[in-house]
């Protein structure tokens, strides 16, 4: 449910804004972003490195950015802390405040992932392939990108059930291989997709896992 938060930002505001800014707003541009349309046409896994790099034209702060990678922080608090550092050392390396032009601003948002259980129940590793291809965005970035989150980086929904369910380790690793932060939900169902089938076409007859 995003909402506005903030006014337009220069680099220097923005740098203030995200010391400030509540979490739910630095969770939205660096993870959260990843559920809006447009994320799918662009290179950059979160919104700061994708603006720094378009609007200002500071190719440096953009990939910089870029490889802040929220997943591997310990909390929210170290994400922001680490953004913070990204800003201010670039900052002190610039010789003049980079501004972008009128109608290009970036608008904070603060959003809330809000999930619900839909009732479907999954049973093989081969049902969980069939499951993927028409899950929507949503799920499949709160059971891999928000998972990453509840477990600390640790692993994604798919592979803890199935290395609960006694599947094969180089499954579970394969799974778990996957750099999804660097790829659009589009490009994360097909290599989820593609790891599956490949352990399936491989892999002897799975028994059917209770409920």
């Amino acid at each position: 449910d995003p909402s506005h938060w903030d006014n337009d930002l220069i680099l220097r505001e923005l740098l203030e804004a995200i010391r400030a800014a509540p979490e739910a707003v630095v969770e939205h541009h660096m993870m959260r972003c990843a559920l809006e349309d447009h994320f799918e046409l662009h290179e950059f896994p979160n919104d700061l490195a994708r603006w720094c790099w378009t609007v200002l034209g500071d190719n440096v702060l953009g990939e910089q950015l870029a490889l802040v990678d929220p997943y591997r922080q310990s909390s929210t608090t170290a994400l922001r802390a680490a953004i913070v550092n990204v800003l201010e050392d670039r900052l002190w390396g610039l010789d003049h405040v980079p501004w972008c032009r009128p109608g290009l601003e970036l608008h904070l948002i603060e959003s809330y992932l809000i999930a619900y259980d839909t009732g479907e129940r999954i049973f093989t590793p081969a049902a969980l392939v069939e499951a993927i291809g028409h899950m929507s965005p949503r799920s499949l970035f709160f059971h891999v990108h928000d998972a990453r989150r509840r477990t600390t980086g640790r692993t994604d929904d798919f592979s803890q059930w199935l290395e609960q369910s006694g599947a094969e380790e180089s499954l579970v690793a394969r799974l778990r291989g996957i750099d999804f932060y660097f790829l659009s939900l589009s490009q994360l169902r097909d290599s989820l997709t593609e790891a599956f089938r490949q352990y399936v076409a491989e892999a002897p007859p799975v028994a059917r896992i209770a409920p």
